[in-house]
């Protein structure tokens, strides 16, 4: 929770960085350096520890983590912030709300998850669709304008926040996709659009950190996660977390056992060039799937069932 008072930027050479999110510059103070002898990489530990001052770029509004490595600073006092904005921003809270209720997930994940667990964790997802981000430190700023699940609309810490997300077990995600599966018409032909992508991780004690082929390449391992689609009716079906450095031609078959585990009978997918080989395409035609796929242009046997076949051919150039 960030406190009702301000405070001058340290001065702490090459400790401090700035990551501006929309509005609001964010100040991170590096404390540690973790060096993985073994990937032979060194991880800043980075903490967020206040947000810059609108009016005046010396200063900023510490936090309570501000206090952890700061703790002899003179802070000095500022008007205070009522606990809740008197302006919530309830539009997306509204739309947001009648899709819980739409598809019951209020009551799916309540299975799962406490009365107090499952405000919280119904708070944090709309937070990640309204402000397209997920990191623990910049949610109270986004619950203090708008309208929670939480009861009294209390505003969580980063630190809560924190918390919470390491006490989100796999059986629990498990489950929950088990259930939100099991009420999707199985029966029904549907094609599934499965995509992937990754995401840097400076932590060093990540399980799944692993060094691989990043989307963006800054040096750092990197986490895979990917999600599949429901084309015709528009709705997800499953995501996955995985290893950095498994790729997307491997990963394939595994996701195609979960599909099936789900009971999924009449399916075809649409993939792109990522999962593109000959295995996986000789994999899918043995499983009678249907799917679309980009083609690797340069593969040698594209390339010759392309010119075995140019007279039925025909290229359209734009």
């Amino acid at each position: 929770m960030y406190l009702k008072s301000r405070v001058k930027i340290p001065d702490v050479h090459g400790k401090l960085t700035r990551l501006r999110r929309g509005n609001v510059t964010y100040i991170k103070y590096e404390y540690d350096r973790y060096y993985d002898p073994e990937k032979k990489y060194t991880y800043p530990q980075r903490a967020t520890i206040g947000k810059l001052c609108v009016d005046d770029d010396t200063m900023m509004i510490p936090n309570e983590s501000f206090l952890k490595f700061f703790p002899d600073a003179a802070l000095s006092g500022m008007e205070d912030r009522a606990d809740r904005s008197n302006c919530l921003r309830i539009g997306t809270y509204a739309v947001i709300h009648k899709i819980i209720r739409d598809y019951k997930l209020d009551e799916m994940l309540g299975r799962f998850f406490s009365e107090r667990d499952l405000a919280l964790l119904l708070d944090l997802a709309s937070y990640s669709i309204v402000e397209e981000s997920n990191v623990a430190q910049h949610y109270p700023d986004y619950a203090y304008n708008h309208p929670l699940y939480s009861s009294r609309m209390k505003i969580y810490s980063d630190a809560t926040v924190s918390d919470f997300f390491k006490g989100i077990t796999k059986d629990k995600s498990t489950g929950f996709l088990n259930e939100w599966n099991a009420k999707r018409n199985r029966r029904e032909r549907i094609y599934i659009s499965y995509d992937s992508t990754n995401k840097n991780c400076q932590a060093g004690d990540i399980e799944l950190a692993e060094f691989g082929h990043a989307k963006t390449d800054i040096g750092s391992a990197i986490i895979n996660y990917s999600v599949g689609y429901d084309l015709k009716n528009k709705e997800p079906l499953f995501y996955e977390a995985y290893p950095g450095s498994i790729n997307d031609v491997s990963q394939l078959r595994i996701m195609l056992g979960k599909i099936t585990g789900y009971g999924y009978k009449r399916i075809g997918f649409i993939l792109d060039r990522g999962y593109f080989s000959r295995g996986n395409i000789r994999y899918l035609d043995e499983c009678g799937y249907s799917f679309v796929i980009m083609a690797k242009g340069m593969a040698s046997f594209i390339s010759e069932l392309v010119l075995e076949n140019r007279g039925s051919l025909r290229s359209s150039l734009r």
